[in-house]
């Protein structure tokens, strides 16, 4: 995992539960930290991002948790096999617009994910399989059956619910930090229920409903299919209303409701993004910094550095020097 500061491991050894901290300084090791090839992440205020990545293992159940300094847009799919419960809580003082505060989302698998996240929020996530929540609830309950949690469906809570249930699972990951190497398959077992116990009272106490995708969120969603197809080439923004039929203003609209920011900055800002991973591959590249502008579709050399220096807080050519090129 290039790039991140540090990686502590705790419960190795008999443990069955074990634990660690990532800590990283730029969106791209929050990227790769991402258990998915097909996840994006954007970021999209300016200033060197810090962040801070915590995860459990317990037979068989994953926990997470993770905060950061500046906003992004994350989007793909968090597995194809498992379901993902996903809480965002609030961690600063000051208030947010964020959707979703206390909230709970359920992503069956091979779902996709599309959420943009503002500095202040952290997001947890519990990744189990579809049998394990359907021997959890038991036969007598609705949530009983492995085929009611592969639906494309989402859950509903209040935000006290919420929050109560992101509070427990903090003070569980904390007991982790300090225990995790003397707990054994029992203990285990029972935190791994303690855990799923925890947000299913909340999704238990909630009410389910169809996922619904509105037109935005549809014509944002083809917008995005069209950039995956073209690689890491630049997509101009006539290129994308030709191929989608649709007019500037509509597509301006769509992603202002759907992500908050208008289409032309998704486009720069995912140029710049993509710059950045250019230049981290210094070291298998022979590209100059004025190339990679130009190659995400930068003609302006001085406009582009100002905007990667806005973006990231460094200069390209320090990006590079850390990356430089092997003989």
């Amino acid at each position: 995992m290039s790039g991140v500061v540090g990686i502590i491991e705790r419960g190795h050894g008999g443990s069955s539960i074990s634990c660690g901290e990532i800590t990283l300084n730029g969106f791209e090791q929050l990227r790769a930290a991402t258990p998915t090839s097909s996840a994006e992440i954007i970021q999209l205020q300016p200033g060197r991002m810090q962040g801070r990545l915590k995860h459990a293992s317990v037979a068989g159940l994953s926990l997470g948790f993770g905060t950061f300094s500046h906003g992004v847009i994350s989007r793909g799919v968090y597995s194809d096999e498992r379901i993902t419960i996903g809480f965002l809580t609030q961690t600063s003082r000051q208030r947010t617009r964020q959707r979703g505060i206390g909230g709970i989302r359920i992503w069956s698998p091979g779902v996709e994910h599309q959420s943009r996240y503002v500095a202040g929020v952290s997001f947890g996530a519990l990744s189990v399989s579809t049998g394990d929540m359907a021997r959890f609830f038991g036969p007598d309950s609705r949530f009983s059956e492995p085929t009611v949690w592969l639906g494309k469906s989402t859950f509903r809570t209040n935000p006290e619910t919420g929050d109560a249930s992101a509070s427990v699972l903090r003070s569980i990951m904390a007991g982790f930090d300090r225990y995790a190497g003397k707990l054994g398959p029992p203990e285990a077992e029972y935190w791994k229920r303690a855990i799923l116990e925890s947000a299913c009272y909340a999704i238990a106490n909630s009410e389910r409903s169809d996922v619904f995708v509105s037109s935005p969120q549809r014509l944002v969603r083809r917008a995005q299919e069209y950039l995956d197809a073209s690689g890491d080439a630049p997509i101009h923004i006539s290129q994308l209303l030709s191929s989608l039929r649709v007019s500037r203003r509509a597509l301006h609209r769509a992603f202002d409701e759907v992500l908050g920011i208008p289409p032309m900055r998704y486009l720069r800002q995912k140029r710049l993004c993509e710059a950045r991973l250019f230049l981290q591959q210094g070291a298998t590249t022979d590209l100059t910094v004025a190339e990679v502008a130009f190659k995400q579709g930068f003609s302006d050399f001085s406009r582009f550095s100002a905007y990667y220096r806005a973006l990231f807080g460094e200069n390209p050519s320090e990006t590079l020097s850390r990356h430089p090129i092997r003989s």
